[in-house]
């Protein structure tokens, strides 16, 4: 009996990590969304108004494995630069940085909205509250 029980256990823990993984993917697409603003500010304030023209984002690269992932990630970052067009270098640098102090301080909040989206289950979502990243 307890043999089969640790060989349920290990067999379990192989999915309960794939939900887990999941889970964090979920946050993280979330969260690359809501902040491609911020990477809008950052590429303007470093290069100025965009320069490269908007690149057929079905080419596949080198190790990518997934042209919708690479279309979607990129073609909204280009997109969110593109929004900056005719804002100075100081202007789109000072927006960079209140945006980022803006993360910081609702970014708890914003993950425990996004664990209730994700799970569906408010429950399961207050037993994830703690996992939210260090942000000092």
């Amino acid at each position: 009996m307890e043999s089969a029980l640790e060989d349920f256990k290990r067999i379990r823990a192989r999915f309960v990590q794939r939900k887990v993984l999941k889970f964090e993917f979920e946050l993280f697409t979330r969260f690359e969304s809501h902040t491609r603003n911020i990477w809008g500010f950052y590429q303007q304030a470093l290069v100025g108004d965009v320069n490269v023209p908007k690149l057929n984002y079905m080419e596949i690269d080198e190790g990518e494995k997934s042209w919708m992932w690479k279309w979607i990630n990129g073609n909204e970052k280009w997109h969110a630069w593109n929004k900056c067009i005719g804002l100075s270098k100081e202007e789109a640098s000072t927006q960079f940085v209140e945006a980022v102090q803006k993360l910081k301080s609702e970014i708890y909040q914003l993950l425990s909205q996004w664990k209730v989206e994700i799970s569906n289950d408010p429950k399961e979502a207050e037993n994830n509250k703690g996992d939210a990243p260090n942000t000092e």
